[in-house]
């Protein structure tokens, strides 16, 4: 069935006048007429009675008008949501991120993002490094918040922030009130990480780290998220390395001392694909290498 008949037959069931009709619909009468007869025989119904004197809905005209004006109205609503999706105003932006990004990183974007664009929703996900990659190749996230920049030219990478890394010990650590450590005076044998399986890249710094400062990291405990693991250094059950933002974190007598060694720091990049279509996307990062950059 075609849209713009059904508009023509709104129009006219409307003013009940074909004059008055085709002169809101900005067209002469005689075509006005062809399309109301085309739509009366694609129907097999009669929707108008018409006399010399007056024009009026049949039946069949008064049932069609009902689902007329819901088919148009859906087709309006279509329109505007594509034009918002097109312009950027609206759409759904799907978006993953590292664990230690939801701290600092994520509420601050969040906040400055939906600002700007509040039709904007968002799926988020919380996405190992590796696996945003994986999932921004199959289609499947637009953007990724991670630790590596990809070597693939599939990717766009734009790294956003270097993070200083911290100790966090508990109340009774022995460096608590301390502002400043040294990799080489951390005790490894008690340190609480992140899980290697999950964030094989992040083991992997750290681990240098601590080869250059000629000791080894391998933590005695690992948990997969960081609100965990500084549970468990507010428990006493060790210490834990993080990155600056996780800082805002604060459990009970848990703080925070700075690692003093040349290179104690994490990067933090923005990755897409690199024909990525969609504006939203571009907005995103941008608002991200506005608040950080």
């Amino acid at each position: 069935m075609n849209l713009q008949r059904l508009r023509y037959f709104l129009a006219v069931a409307d003013e009940l006048h074909f004059g008055r009709a085709a002169e809101r619909l900005h067209m002469a009468q005689p075509p006005l007429s062809q399309q109301i007869r085309l739509l009366e025989s694609e129907l097999g119904v009669q929707l108008f009675d018409r006399t010399t004197r007056r024009v009026s809905l049949t039946a069949a005209g008064a049932v069609l008008r009902t689902e007329a004006e819901r088919v148009v109205v859906a087709a309006d609503s279509a329109e505007r949501v594509m034009e918002e999706f097109r312009s950027g105003e609206g759409g759904l932006l799907r978006l993953a991120f590292v664990d230690s990004a939801s701290f600092e990183v994520m509420p601050r974007y969040l906040r400055a993002f939906r600002q700007r664009w509040p039709k904007v929703d968002h799926d988020l996900q919380i996405m190992s490094s590796a696996n945003q990659t994986d999932a921004l190749l199959a289609g499947q996230i637009d953007l990724g918040i991670s630790r590596t920049s990809p070597a693939d030219e599939r990717i766009h990478a734009s790294k956003f922030l270097d993070e200083p890394l911290y100790l966090a010990v508990g109340p009774d650590h022995r460096l608590t009130g301390k502002t400043r450590v040294s990799v080489a005076k951390i005790d490894a044998s008690s340190l609480i990480g992140f899980d290697r399986r999950l964030s094989p890249t992040l083991h992997e710094q750290l681990q240098q780290l601590f080869t250059n400062a000629g000791s080894s990291y391998d933590p005695a405990i690992e948990a997969t998220e960081y609100t965990t693991i500084l549970g468990l250094v507010s428990s006493g059950e060790g210490s834990a390395i993080v990155p600056n933002g996780v800082r805002t974190f604060h459990p009970e007598g848990v703080t925070y001392v700075k690692i003093s060694d040349a290179g104690a720091e994490m990067a933090m990049h923005v990755i897409r694909r690199s024909d990525e279509p969609l504006r939203v996307v571009v907005q995103a990062e941008h608002v991200i290498g506005e608040l950080f950059g």
